[in-house]
């Protein structure tokens, strides 16, 4: 009587399968995670590039009423007249803490018929890095470094 040999079914396919399926999710963790770093990363310098833009309008904001108002006979205005001003203004709101504006103003008078004039442009620009106290800072090299520049023309 022969004996017939006794096969052993093969093994080691579901392996395979479970080891591709573990490189594959992997990989798609692993791209998630970066996509996730990315978005937030970006969503922080949305904010703080918003933030810099409020900065600079409130700058803005602050020589207009300077000029047309001329609180108290403010010297922003008296030197603006006289040539030019620039004036570094530091926010305390909570949430411009950090921020610079710096406004710079230059004026021309002119005449047009019987009218007298003055032209005055100011422009401000905030950042959150500021350098010696004053914005733009050439000398930033942090990747979190905003500034934004926002620019105003009166006549009065």
């Amino acid at each position: 009587m022969t004996r017939l040999a006794h096969r052993r079914p093969e093994q080691g396919f579901l392996i395979i399968a479970a080891v591709f399926l573990l490189v594959v999710l992997a990989a798609l963790v692993a791209y998630l995670m970066t996509v996730s770093t990315t978005s937030q990363a970006s969503s922080a310098a949305d904010y703080d590039s918003s933030r810099a833009y409020q900065a600079a309008r409130s700058g803005i904001e602050w020589a207009a009423y300077q000029i047309l108002r001329d609180p108290g006979g403010g010297t922003f205005k008296a030197s603006c007249d006289g040539g030019g001003a620039t004036k570094n203004l530091t926010f305390a709101a909570p949430t411009l803490i950090g921020y610079t504006a710096t406004i710079t103003c230059s004026s021309v008078g002119a005449t047009e018929g019987a009218s007298a004039f003055r032209s005055y442009t100011l422009k401000s620009n905030a950042c959150n890095q500021p350098n010696s106290g004053a914005c733009p800072n050439a000398s930033a090299l942090s990747a979190s470094y905003v500034e934004r520049e926002v620019v105003l023309t009166l006549t009065k």
